[in-house]
């Protein structure tokens, strides 16, 4: 099968709010290559060079990235991290020299075989001529349809709304599906998810000993450490101490309203036919109707009544749980994420 060129298509959201579950129902369409967190995975060198060879590129979509070092330790120490889906086992053979971004997080959901399908990429991207740097992306997205069989794809990155910018300047034709979530349920959920757990703790460990640890692989141990705290840096990490340690969850409400208010700013800007706004709670209560409409949306020769009844079939409810918060806390929290829901309110 040959892909046929396409209009670029991002999934974005802001994290917790159900885009890792609508990427999922769409790799079971068999005409869709659902590719996921391939932007978060190369993070922050994705655009940095406009334009480039084919081998400069290679270089931008496989050297290693700290943090994703950082993570295969603490894995290696029990922390599980849902988003890393190359075999923990298999991957700690990359504890030193760092293992490429698009086998820790992109091409394993692909194939059983993600190792080959980097090396047999690898070959094909050394291979291409200088040119802009999105159309070196789209030849990749063309290349892997063509390789696995489909003819329609799209890429989907947690917590992405702050990609709209580079995504909408660099592919200008592009749809966007806005993927949104009630804000006091992604507090709850994101106070308890480890990768944004790192980054909430990261952050105050900067501000308190102005450098924070996750990261790289290695850390320097602030020498005033409190020892309560010893459990989260690198060195001596432990999972109890990581999962249990308390996260004030009003911030992460208000983090969350500034989140959609400036996504939203951004998805504005676009004509309002590329843009599709989906409430996470909507595709629990109806499946069916919303995942026809989001496949409609990305084009609608993608229309598959037995994919649908699959998919719609894979969803499961997810009663909310910011509820059972104590009164004052859930008082705080729904005052911290009001300004964004208030914005949210005219897509619900």
């Amino acid at each position: 099968m040959t892909a046929s060129p396409q209009t670029p298509l991002f999934i974005v959201s802001t994290g917790r709010s159900g885009s890792t579950m609508l990427s999922d129902l769409l790799s079971l369409h068999p005409d869709i290559l659902s590719l996921s967190e391939l932007f978060n995975a190369l993070h922050p060198l994705g655009f940095q060079k406009d334009p480039v060879d084919g081998p400069t590129f290679w270089s931008v979509l496989s050297e290693p990235r700290p943090r994703h070092t950082a993570w295969l330790r603490l894995m290696e120490r029990g922390l599980v991290i849902d988003e890393f889906r190359y075999p923990v086992a298999s991957a700690l053979r990359f504890r030193d020299t760092g293992i490429p971004p698009l086998l820790a997080m992109t091409l394993p959901p692909l194939t059983d075989h993600p190792d080959a399908l980097h090396d047999e990429l690898g070959m094909f991207v050394q291979s291409l001529p200088q040119d802009r740097v999105h159309r070196q992306y789209l030849r990749v997205f063309q290349w892997l349809c063509t390789r696995l069989g489909r003819r329609f794809w799209c890429e989907r990155s947690g917590a992405s709304l702050g990609l709209v910018h580079p995504l909408s300047h660099f592919f200008p034709d592009a749809k966007f599906i806005h993927v949104f979530r009630d804000g006091r349920e992604f507090a709850v959920s994101a106070s308890r998810f480890p990768l944004m757990r790192m980054g909430m703790i990261s952050a105050m460990f900067k501000r308190k000993f102005g450098s924070a640890p996750y990261l790289a692989p290695a850390y320097e141990v602030p020498e005033d450490l409190p020892p309560e705290w010893r459990g989260l840096v690198p060195e001596s990490f432990d999972v109890e101490v990581f999962q249990n340690f308390a996260l004030p969850i009003e911030p992460i409400g208000s983090a969350w309203s500034e989140m959609i208010a400036v996504g939203l700013s951004l998805l504005e800007k676009l004509p309002a036919e590329r843009v599709l706004h989906v409430r996470y709670e909507s595709m629990l209560e109806a499946p069916h109707a919303e995942l026809q409409r989001i496949v409609r949306f990305m084009d609608p020769g993608l229309d598959n009544p037995a994919w649908l009844i699959q998919a719609a079939g894979r969803v499961r409810k997810n009663p909310p749980k910011w509820v059972s918060l104590p009164d004052e806390e859930r008082a705080r929290l729904e005052s911290a994420c009001a300004p964004g829901m208030a914005l949210l309110r005219r897509f619900s």
